[in-house]
């Protein structure tokens, strides 16, 4: 019988673990990667709910998975969030898509996301997949600067259950998180070499709040659908203004224009909005 092993990578995730850990008590092994600059009894609340702990120095969020998923010898992989929760649903599917013969060798699951206690439903924000779930040494994941994804080694099947991820809880939240990834974004986009002409601060960002509000329907989600297509374009904005800024300014200790962000790991929240 096919075996699964789920992993978590964590920083200072004390508070929020236990939900995780306990939503996946189902697993053959749980295995909670912590970030040696971890200070908080992240290690020791994993392993109070069964969870074997392994310390890592952080080194990009790629890497960090990639890391992980060397810890086990399980047949297949499922990768959680200390902010996420795997529904019963889930569990259901995982385990028929592992007991199903198919040429598939990961699968992508929905994430439902709560904004301002609220389920969001438009706005881009659902079903949001993504993929998590994939046999052991089919892929590896990838990813330098915000957003790592998981580069599959043959055919990506979807399953249709959720994860719960708790992605928003106030405004001043929203705000703080999209500072720091429109730091790391800025910075991604001169590294890569890309261009942020002034057109793009003058149309990007409306383009973005219609693409968000009104073509993807944000404005069925109510007053969060509102706010979730104004930050859109506020993070657009930001973005670019912030590389135009850095672009223009001397590289200093202060102003690492070029340093690898993938190197900042207090940011290691860095999946909870969809992309």
């Amino acid at each position: 019988m096919p075996t699964l092993a789920v992993i978590i990578i964590a920083r200072n995730e004390a508070a929020r673990l236990p939900a995780a850990l306990d939503s996946v008590a189902w697993a053959d092994e749980r295995i909670v990667v912590v970030d040696t600059t971890t200070t908080d009894t992240t290690a020791e609340v994993a392993t109070a709910h069964g969870a074997r702990v392994v310390w890592h120095p952080f080194t990009g969020y790629a890497a960090q998975r990639n890391f992980g998923d060397t810890l086990t010898t399980c047949d297949w992989i499922f990768c959680l969030d200390a902010d996420e929760r795997a529904t019963p649903p889930l569990h259901k599917a995982i385990h028929t898509a592992m007991q199903t013969p198919s040429p598939c060798v990961a699968f992508t699951v929905r994430r439902r996301n709560r904004y301002l206690g609220q389920w969001v439903r438009y706005g881009g924000w659902y079903p949001d997949r993504q993929l998590r779930l994939y046999r052991r040494g089919a892929g590896r994941w990838r990813g330098e600067f915000i957003h790592e994804s998981f580069e599959p080694m043959g055919p990506v099947g979807h399953l249709d259950a959720d994860i719960e991820h708790e992605a928003i809880t106030s405004l001043a939240d929203h705000h703080a998180k999209m500072n720091r990834y429109t730091d790391l974004a800025a910075r991604a986009l001169l590294a890569a070499g890309q261009q942020c002409p002034f057109w793009k601060l003058l149309f990007w960002p409306p383009a973005t709040f219609f693409k968000t509000y009104f073509l993807r329907l944000g404005c069925l989600d109510g007053f969060p659908g509102l706010c979730i297509a104004w930050f859109a374009a506020h993070y657009v904005f930001l973005k670019y203004a912030k590389a135009r800024a850095l672009a223009a300014a001397p590289p200093t200790p202060d102003n690492p224009a070029l340093e690898n962000p993938a190197q900042t790991p207090e940011d290691a929240t860095h999946a909870d909005l969809p992309h």
